[in-house]
């Protein structure tokens, strides 16, 4: 048998599969020769970073998946690009809510380090972001963004976070609500907190769950918040699929064309982004996920029931 045929045996065969998928997926990752190249446990998290059979890397955050190195791009990409395009204010002053890894950085480095002045990246676990800052395979991944100077780390809850001047861009960049206290990161009063810290013009775009109940239910919390919110979203490899919302005061429509060195966006993939087919499963939701009733708990939960148990993914 081979390695790989051992490893997609032990991936279907490996006990409590149903229960603890992730757990399974690491052992059956284990077992086709993946290596651990970094793990800790931090005041808020066991932080496991390994190299997949494939020699890529991730990241794992109490065992939840937070990138893969084979596929990252294309979701840093469309939470960190797509706000330039769709705006024709320069975005100088930047706030990363979550990112401690440094690869939405990397990006707004790379494609509009020429105009930005500041990058605030306001992460909890400082475990996390020295992590990002020493280790050399996650340094050449993220290609050295937090030891620019222009970039400004901030361990702080982005729940509790209030700036001490406006920015011109904050991009969510957060773990799922797996808990009741990450569930905070996805209520309707952590929205307004946000957009008060925007300046003027600002726009805001974040990463929001792309399976429903939550997908449709966060995007009406958002109205709830923003006179404007456009939704889209992109094919992952790892996640499958990711949502996001672009969120603003004026009109949100396409103004600038896209900056060299996109290794996954064309302006053909940034239209298809904001297309939905219409057999795409979409829902009304009217329920608005607060602080006093965190709704995004009962979506997660949902989803969890419904699908994640029986999904199995591959690296």
């Amino acid at each position: 048998m081979t390695r790989l045929e051992d490893y997609f045996k032990r991936v279907i065969e490996f006990p409590g599969i149903v229960r603890h998928p992730e757990d399974a997926k690491l052992e059956a990752l284990a077992g086709a020769g993946a290596k651990v190249l970094a793990e800790m446990q931090s005041d808020f998290q066991k932080i496991l970073y390994i190299e997949t059979p494939k020699k890529e890397t991730m990241l794992l955050l109490d065992g939840e998946l937070q990138f893969y190195s084979g596929d990252e791009h294309r979701y840093h990409e469309c939470l960190t690009i797509v706000p330039f395009l769709y705006t024709d204010r320069e975005l100088r002053h930047v706030a990363v809510m979550g990112g401690g890894d440094g690869l939405v950085a990397r990006e707004l480095l790379k494609h509009y380090g020429d105009v930005l002045e500041s990058i605030r990246i306001i992460d909890i676990d400082p475990a996390v972001t020295e992590l990002a800052k020493t280790h050399p395979r996650l340094v050449q991944l993220n290609g050295g963004s937090l030891l620019d100077e222009r970039v400004e780390i901030i361990n702080a809850d982005a729940v509790e976070y209030r700036t001490d001047r406006p920015f011109d861009l904050i991009i969510g960049d957060l773990p799922d609500p797996t808990s009741p206290l990450l569930a905070n990161l996805y209520t309707k009063e952590y929205y307004e907190r946000l957009r008060s810290q925007l300046s003027a013009g600002g726009l805001m775009a974040l990463q929001i769950l792309y399976f429903q109940p939550a997908f449709d239910g966060l995007l009406t919390t958002l109205r709830c918040v923003f006179p404007q919110v456009r939704e889209y979203s992109v094919e992952m490899y790892s996640f499958v699929r990711c949502g996001f919302a672009l969120c603003g005061d004026g009109e949100l429509k396409r103004m600038r064309e896209l900056p060299r060195g996109m290794r996954y966006l064309t302006d053909k993939v940034v239209d298809w982004l904001f297309y939905f087919p219409p057999d795409e499963p979409r829902i009304d939701v009217n329920e608005v996920s607060t602080t006093a009733d965190p709704k995004v708990i009962e979506w997660y939960g949902d989803y969890l029931r419904d699908q994640f148990e029986e999904r199995i993914l591959f690296y």
